[in-house]
């Protein structure tokens, strides 16, 4: 048996000062003041720093004038980040949206009616039979989708009108800023970022654009009027220019999925964003998109190769209020 001649040199090994400030929490004590709560996180450690620096790295984008691409999966929609995102658009302050199918067909649904709190828990047999669906703890009753069915039907046809007497098929940009134009009759319109992103002129892409209830439609539209065709392309069009054509590019991006694809893979015909800020819960390990953190980014010139990148673990829904709050509210 061999034994530790010296355990307790081991145990007291001399080292030296070695990281980047003190590691310390909001102090309690003093009277609240929101902006030093929101600045104490990046001194907190583990992912509250990283929201801090997240923080930081958006006021820059803002100070230094890039144009700001936020990109976001469906479920922001789904929940109530869909009405921060609205309140961005209405004011201006992001220049470009990227969102699914689902994002885009859920913040229209909402213009006529809300969505529910549910149950992680609630057993799916049951909602099925009720005609409820569940997305996480939210409730969707199935009757928000056949109201989704008569607001689509004229949109449909005015444009495979539009189609027949142009000779050219409908572009997916003009699609969305068609549906966005439509909701300027809604009492809820201001509810809405399809209609600020229209109202405004901010560039909202929607990927893929044949997904979810929207690509139900547009198949059984499709069988009943065999001409009909979208142009895909000209979102990438509309895409690469702005990137191409920014001084300077900031990306946001909430959760994985083809929106953070779109955007990130955008920024590879200039040398990568100049700001990027992840937020999801994707693991390296399992080599998603969600998963890649900004440095996996960099190796393919996604984001620039420099130190305004950080990756957020956490759930959007919790983070990117905070985030909102401290870099676009304060």
């Amino acid at each position: 048996m061999i034994f530790m001649k010296n355990p307790r040199k081991s145990l007291f090994k001399k080292s030296i000062e070695l990281g980047f400030g003190k590691v310390r929490g909001f102090d309690f004590e003093q009277n609240f003041d929101a902006g030093k709560f929101f600045q104490s996180f990046k001194d907190t450690g583990f992912q509250a720093t990283n929201l801090g620096k997240a923080i930081e790295l958006v006021k820059k984008m803002r100070k230094e004038k890039a144009e700001i691409f936020l990109g976001f999966t469906s479920n922001m929609a789904s929940c109530g980040v869909r009405d921060i995102i609205a309140w961005l658009a209405r004011h201006k302050k992001v220049n470009f949206l990227v969102t699914t199918t689902g994002g885009l067909e859920e913040d229209i649904i909402k213009t006529h009616k809300h969505f529910l709190h549910g149950s992680f828990e609630a057993e799916g047999k049951k909602l099925r039979e009720k005609g409820v669906n569940r997305t996480g703890n939210i409730f969707i009753p199935n009757e928000r989708y056949i109201w989704f069915e008569k607001f689509m039907q004229p949109v449909l046809k005015r444009l495979f009108e539009k189609q027949k007497k142009s000779g050219k098929p409908v572009d997916s940009v003009e699609f969305v800023e068609e549906l966005g134009r439509k909701l300027e009759k809604s009492k809820k319109k201001k509810e809405s970022f399809t209609y600020w992103a229209w109202k405004n002129k901010i560039p909202l892409l929607c990927v893929p654009l044949a997904d979810g209830a929207l690509g139900d439609h547009l198949y059984f539209f499709k069988k009943k009027h065999k001409g009909f065709q979208i142009d895909l392309v000209k979102e990438v069009e509309v895409l690469y220019d702005s990137v191409l054509n920014a001084e300077k590019i900031g990306a946001i991006i909430l959760g994985g999925s083809i929106p953070k694809h779109h955007i990130m893979n955008a920024c590879m015909l200039r040398e990568g964003a100049d700001f990027t800020v992840y937020i999801n819960t994707g693991f390296e390990a399992e080599g998603s998109n969600a998963g890649a953190n900004p440095e996996e980014a960099k190796s393919w010139g996604k984001a620039a190769h420099n130190e305004n990148s950080v990756k957020v673990w956490g759930e959007a829904s919790i983070i990117f209020p905070i985030l909102a709050a401290a870099a676009f509210k304060l």
